[in-house]
Order: structure tokens, then C-alpha cells, then sequence
């Protein structure tokens, strides 16, 4: 979180004199580095498929896509649910660090709220979505990977 954090003050600093392309620049940046984590989950993934099992499939006359949609992507599935899963649990709870550099995002709107009527109910509000969404986030991932366990 803390290298999250950094890397939105550097970018904040960086386009100050460009403040309206700045949620822009910070929902470009949530994606890329998303998107380098999935990218090592998927290589990890497809990495962890034996070479046997595409050397079996060679033997029983698949093609090689044959082999990689109906043999490697189950187990490649298998295999990067878990982590996929607790990143995309992460990537909600990290869009709220984005208020740092003044990003109007949902806890930012509910702070501003909370401070001009005096309540602390949109706070509250607003803690009670992230726990609900993240929740049922959570199930949803639960459940899938209570599917596709091995040991069932």
C-alpha cells in the first residue's frame, strides 16, 4: 500500500499543472499496475501446466490451440483464482487511497459531505458499501474457487 501510495504523490506532483486530466492519470495508472499483476498471474499460471500434459495432447492429435483451450486453460484457471481474486479485492480497496492527491472518489465525496453538514452518517455510509461490496466480492471468489478445487 505504501508504494501505491508513493507512486500516486509522484504522479500528483508530476501533473500538477494538469489537474483535469488528473482522474485520468490516476485510473490509467490503477490499470497498468493491475494489469502487470494479472499479466505474471497468467504467466505463472500458464507456466505451471506440466509439459507433459501438451506433449499428451500432441500424442492424441490435438492442435495446439486444441491443447491450450481444452487441457492448459482449466488448470491455468485453477491455478490463478486465488490471487486474481485477492487483487481485484485490493484494487477496490485501494481506489479510497486515491484521495491523497485530492481525486474526488467515493470516501473523498463522503468526507466532503461529512464536513459540511456536520454528520457523520455519509462516513458511515460509505464504510458500510466498501464492507458490503468487498463482502460480497469475497463470497463470489469463495465460491468460485470452492469450484474449481481439486481436493473436493
Amino acid at each position: 500500500v505504501f508504494s501505491f501510495f508513493l507512486d500516486l504523490i509522484i504522479l500528483h506532483y508530476l501533473t500538477i499543472k494538469i489537474k483535469y486530466f488528473l482522474p485520468i492519470y490516476a485510473n490509467l495508472y490503477l490499470i497498468f499496475i493491475f494489469l502487470c499483476y494479472f499479466s505474471l498471474f497468467f504467466k505463472g499460471g500458464i507456466n505451471a501446466v506440466p509439459k507433459g500434459q501438451y506433449e499428451a495432447c500432441q500424442v492424441l492429435g490435438m492442435k495446439k490451440s486444441q491443447a491450450f483451450v481444452n487441457v492448459a486453460m482449466p488448470q491455468i484457471y485453477k491455478n490463478i483464482l486465488p490471487p486474481m481474486s485477492n487483487e481485484i479485492i485490493t484494487l477496490v480497496k485501494d481506489t479510497s487511497i486515491a484521495r491523497v492527491i485530492g481525486l474526488p472518489e467515493l470516501l473523498f465525496r463522503a468526507n466532503s459531505i461529512r464536513s459540511i453538514t456536520a454528520n457523520i452518517w455519509p462516513m458511515f455510509g460509505t464504510g458500510i458499501f466498501y464492507l458490503v461490496f468487498v463482502g460480497i466480492l469475497s463470497i463470489v471468489f469463495a465460491q468460485l474457487e470452492k469450484r474449481t478445487n481439486r481436493y473436493r
